[in-house]
């Protein structure tokens, strides 16, 4: 039978149609759909499904929520060019990338980014759920994607930029 061990710090409810996991970095509140659960010895079961890919599945979304309110999930950005500047303030991300006007940037609520100024400008986008920070670190990175030959953008931390050869330089 396959089962997810509940984490000492998370807490795990649940009603007809909902399912509620607390942590120390906040709640998750996601639809329950038909799935039935049982908590056994700190450990959930899924029960009623007829494939295993199914279960599988689920028991991986249900690990994945009870990391994200535990531990937390983070995606680093760095911004290579020069003069280029990110500042969080309020709710809004602002970034200087080298065009003519400023880009800001909404910050979802469920969302905290941070700017670090150390070894080049770093952004950690950081939440609970893995595919909201990744989703808000991909809409961040397509503001100004790196260029080809000269790898200025943004782009993610230690991410290795295949860059071409100018036309001057292939002879």
């Amino acid at each position: 039978m396959l089962s997810v061990s509940i984490p000492s710090n998370v807490t795990l409810n649940w009603g007809d149609d909902f399912l509620k996991i607390t942590g120390p970095l906040g709640s998750v509140i996601k639809q329950k759909g038909s799935l039935s659960l049982v908590l056994k010895e700190n450990r959930v079961y899924i029960l009623g499904l007829e494939s295993s890919e199914k279960k599988h599945f689920y028991l991986s979304l249900l690990r994945a929520l009870m990391v994200g309110v535990s531990k937390g999930y983070s995606r680093k950005l760095r911004l290579n060019g020069v003069g280029y500047k990110a500042v969080v303030i309020n709710t809004k991300l602002n970034l200087k990338l080298g065009f003519s006007h400023a880009v800001t940037y909404d910050i979802p609520n469920d969302i905290n980014l941070e700017c670090s100024k150390n070894k080049g400008i770093l952004i950690r986008v950081k939440g609970t759920e893995l595919h909201r920070v990744c989703q808000v670190a991909a809409e961040i990175r397509a503001l100004r994607m790196p260029d080809v030959y000269k790898g200025k953008g943004i782009h993610y931390n230690k991410e290795q930029l295949k860059l071409k050869k100018g036309k001057r330089e292939g002879k």
